[in-house]
């Protein structure tokens, strides 16, 4: 799996950390390092198991090794376990906060045109603001709002029509909270005519050398800056949203060559 191979090209960078402090909101997770660090992920609550004492993981966290934490991306028992692995390997990344990028998703958009048709996975109010309107199809599909119905006034497609939809597709957004519930992988043999592949999102592990090979030709995360710490931890707690998460960031994109 893709996550795997993120969690091995971590692993250098995990050594020697541990976990200072984490947050649970009903929207955002995140945590911070003992080099102050912070990263978040988007918080996947559709399919989390119900009961009160089954997340007691997250007061143990507190002072464990962030290369035993960062291994639940891959091992992790629920969306909400690894979901705060893919947070620790991102708090720890090395590559996110020492290398510019020099393009940003609109390098992409750029190339987006009448002609294509673009499938989503995951519902992304931005991209059907810059792209639906202008393209010769958009097809979105959104795990959540499957299971829950719609949100945010949003229409999208059965993720049972996967299958015969993305093959269709000329470019392809993929949400990166399909690396937390381990989906990425499936989506991408899917994708069978797309030249364009993109994985986006907070949640996207940015490790640009394991995603080589893979089909995906870019990948955009966001860099969350540390002193923001304080003022985030408690909006997340108050149930803030991505319009205030992305406040506090440095968005990053980056080709897949």
């Amino acid at each position: 799996m893709l996550i795997e191979r993120v969690f091995d090209i971590a692993k250098n960078d995990l050594e020697g950390l541990y976990i200072k402090d984490v947050i649970v909101g009903i929207s955002f997770a995140g945590v911070q390092l003992s080099n102050d660090n912070v990263a978040f992920i988007y918080l996947m609550r559709e399919k989390l198991p119900s009961g009160c004492s089954i997340f007691s993981y997250g007061e143990e966290m507190i002072g464990m090794k962030a290369i035993d934490c960062a291994k639940w991306a891959v091992t992790g028992a629920e969306d909400l376990q690894r979901g705060l692995g893919c947070a620790v390997i991102n708090a720890a990344n090395k590559y996110i906060r020492t290398t510019k990028s020099t393009e940003d998703m609109d390098t992409l958009y750029e190339k987006i045109t009448s002609k294509d048709t673009v499938g989503v996975i995951g519902h992304m109010p931005p991209l059907v603001k810059n792209l639906a309107s202008r393209v010769k199809r958009y097809i979105p599909f959104d795990r959540a709002i499957d299971i829950q119905g719609s949100v945010e006034g949003a229409s999208v497609y059965p993720i049972s029509m996967q299958t015969e939809l993305l093959p269709q597709c000329d470019v392809v957004i993929i949400t990166g909270t399909t690396m937390i519930n381990h989906t990425t992988d499936e989506i991408l043999k899917m994708c069978t005519n797309a030249r364009e592949i993109a994985l986006i999102g907070f949640s996207v592990p940015f490790y640009p050398k394991a995603y080589k090979a893979s089909g995906i030709t870019a990948i955009s995360g966001i860099e969350f800056m540390n002193d923001c710490k304080e003022t985030l931890f408690k909006k997340i707690s108050r149930g803030c949203g991505r319009l205030t998460m992305h406040e506090y960031g440095n968005g990053h994109f980056c080709r897949i060559i």
